[in-house]
């Protein structure tokens, strides 16, 4: 059954170390001025923003490349390494809404530089949700890195799939568009597997991390 869970803004946190990394700033802390305008931003994207996701666990069967998630089967040998020992996963959808992604479009009108930056935050505003929905689940079951379509070998094309199972437009106002494009812009498609011991990786999902002899890439 799939279930549909909510964040309030308040409890998002949002890194501005992550902001600053997505804008470009690897080693050089932000001006003064940039810096005010993250603050001004991450304030009204937070109040546009609806956290929203629903998820389902499915069950895992793997045979050399091919991950069996009982509504379709995935031709991924980076997804058949990441669910290596796992016969359960949840798999996921999770947006920051519409509102936020009207709030992206309008600062881009006003101002590139402003429009750059309430995209940034958007960014790490959903990586945030998804970071606080693994720590829900992680209470009860050991968790794998979060796992997405277009990440290694897995296609994006299986975006296609996620969405048509966990009826997204249905359940968080989520869609694709032809382009594979979801809509709204700040929403994140995932699979995570549920393993018999704890986690070896500590890193944000497989997406963004850059640990490229982690055991589960």
């Amino acid at each position: 059954m799939i279930k549909v869970i909510k964040s309030d803004s308040s409890e998002i946190n949002i890194d501005r170390n992550e902001v600053a990394v997505y804008m470009g700033y690897y080693s050089a802390p932000c001006d003064n001025s940039t810096d005010g305008m993250v603050c001004c931003c991450e304030n009204e994207f937070l109040d546009c923003a609806n956290f929203i996701a629903c998820y389902e666990k499915v069950p895992v069967k793997i045979a050399y490349n091919n991950v069996d998630l009982g509504f379709k089967i995935f031709r991924s040998k980076s997804l058949a390494k990441n669910l290596s020992g796992c016969d359960y996963a949840y798999i996921m959808a999770a947006t920051t809404g519409i509102e936020a992604h009207r709030l992206i479009e309008r600062n881009g009108i006003i101002s590139p530089l402003k429009g750059v930056i309430t995209d940034c935050i958007g960014s790490a505003a959903i990586e945030a949700f998804c970071d606080k929905i693994n720590i829900s689940f992680e209470k009860s079951e050991f968790l794998r890195p979060r796992f997405s379509p277009g990440y290694g070998d897995l296609m994006l094309d299986y975006q296609k799939d996620i969405v048509e199972f966990l009826q997204t437009k249905k359940n968080i106002g989520m869609g694709l568009t032809e382009n594979l494009m979801m809509v709204p812009v700040k929403s994140v498609t995932a699979i995570i597997g549920i393993g018999k011991e704890k986690n070896k990786c500590t890193g944000p999902g497989c997406m963004l991390c850059k640990n490229n002899n982690c055991p589960y890439r």
